[in-house]
């Protein structure tokens, strides 16, 4: 019986694998909050751990004594109440963490599962994909990627917004880009190959894309959608490429948040591949059509439920700032830490000053004219000292708590990728006050 990690457990993927894996193995959920996984089927081969992904050290700890780990994570949502950043960057540190404490814990094999990749223009949200696997495969573990489309099934978030558009709209405009081809793929597929991957020798460093080998375009989606739900919209084809208008549609009717869905439209625009499932996944495939896919599911769905609220923030004022830097591969993360400390006195002459700190390893940051700090951090030494620079928040005026917060620089997949971070700080000036100034 293997150990087995998954993070992201809480997600539409995540709950039906916990289920399928849980029944020979024994199966380490992640998620933000410790869930009740009682009464549920194979309950004893489940453990559940709150995991703070931003957090390397709760990363490094989840997944102590794992044998296998399973990466379903995609940050489209923010994470706290002022997010600064991309949801690209987010995804870039998160891998980073998870990469680092797979390695740190000696974990056998990592799998991920991903977007397929088209040809020709390439989505934000695809290029995260595409990130996440390199940071992954970067570690140097067996790495399997699987690749999929649109996964159909009851709580996934494509399906049910083109449900809830389907049933909602009285007649649909379609633009330029649900002339795209497209792949969908069933929840049981998905997980079937996904457990496979642990328990075949042969998805050990492999790529492969999860299709069933159907052509579709996004109108096709739409129109068999309406067939099967009894709705006959008019449909108009309109010369427009735009996604704008389409954004705000859906997120209107399908019910869902902005931060969602505009990556997904963004994605609309790519032309994914139509091509064969692999022969090492041509017998877990069962769903050969989008039709029998979505009559699978509302069999299993027989009362037609809305599609799930749009996720509301239970944050405090709290502050994540993720900014991707300039990659610097020869310098290491000690010296860009530096060149910040120098840089930002001259950024904003004759007022702001930095200059080390009264106690060991601080850092104070000060008004000219005024001589308290207004910012102090303290360098906290770790695992990964040239390719990691971590100061905790420990005082000033402008921070409400000493106990939380810090500021990190990072250089992922060999100083590939750079990134400069704030977490989890509480600003000590009224909210909207540090909105108009610290914020920016």
């Amino acid at each position: 019986m293997k150990k087995i990690a998954i993070a992201g457990a809480s997600g539409f993927v995540g709950t039906h694998l916990v289920k399928a894996l849980a029944k020979n193995h024994f199966v380490i959920a992640l998620g933000r909050s410790r869930l009740d996984y009682s009464g549920s089927e194979n309950s004893e081969n489940v453990e559940w751990r709150a995991t703070d992904l931003f957090s390397m050290r709760s990363t490094f700890k989840a997944l102590e004594g794992v044998d296998v780990a399973f990466y379903l994570v995609h940050s489209m949502m923010p994470s706290s109440v002022l997010f600064q950043g991309t949801f690209h960057d987010t995804d870039l540190l998160l891998a980073d963490n998870f990469a680092r404490a797979c390695k740190a814990n000696n974990v056998k094999h990592v799998v991920y599962l991903g977007g397929l990749m088209p040809e020709g223009y390439v989505s934000p949200h695809l290029q995260s994909r595409q990130e996440v696997e390199g940071v992954l495969r970067a570690t140097g573990i067996a790495t399997t990627v699987l690749r999929a489309g649109m996964i159909v099934g009851c709580g996934g978030s494509s399906f049910e917004i083109l449900r809830a558009l389907v049933d909602r709209l009285p007649l649909m405009v379609l633009p330029k880009w649900t002339q795209s081809t497209t792949q969908a793929i069933f929840i049981d597929d998905v997980v079937d190959t996904l457990v496979a991957a642990v328990n075949t020798p042969d998805f050990s460093n492999r790529t492969l894309d999860l299709v069933n080998g159907e052509s579709l375009t996004y109108e096709t989606l739409l129109r068999r959608m309406a067939t099967i739900l009894g709705k006959k919209p008019p449909m108009f084809r309109v010369p427009i490429s735009s996604t704008s208008f389409s954004k705000l549609w859906v997120q209107i009717f399908g019910n869902s948040s902005y931060e969602l869905v505009s990556p997904l439209i963004d994605s609309l625009l790519c032309n994914l591949p139509q091509v064969e499932a692999d022969p090492l996944i041509q017998s877990l495939i069962r769903y050969r059509t989008f039709e029998s896919m979505v009559i699978e599911t509302l069999r299993r769905d027989t009362q037609f439920k809305e599609p799930r609220p749009k996720r509301k923030l239970s944050f405090e004022h709290t502050v994540r700032s993720i900014q991707r830097l300039p990659a610097t591969p020869h310098q290491n993360c000690h010296w860009i830490a530096q060149q910040y400390m120098d840089w930002l006195p001259s950024f904003i002459p004759f007022l702001l000053r930095v200059r080390p700190g009264s106690e060991e390893h601080t850092i104070e940051f000060s008004l000219t004219f005024y001589w308290k700090p207004i910012l102090v951090l303290k360098y906290i030494q770790g695992s990964f000292d040239e390719e990691r620079k971590k100061f905790n928040i420990v005082g000033g005026l402008l921070t409400q708590r000493t106990d939380t917060g810090w500021f990190e620089f990072r250089q992922i997949e060999n100083g590939r990728f750079t990134l400069a971070a704030i977490h989890d700080f509480i600003p000590s000036v009224p909210w909207v006050l540090y909105l108009l100034t610290q914020a920016p």
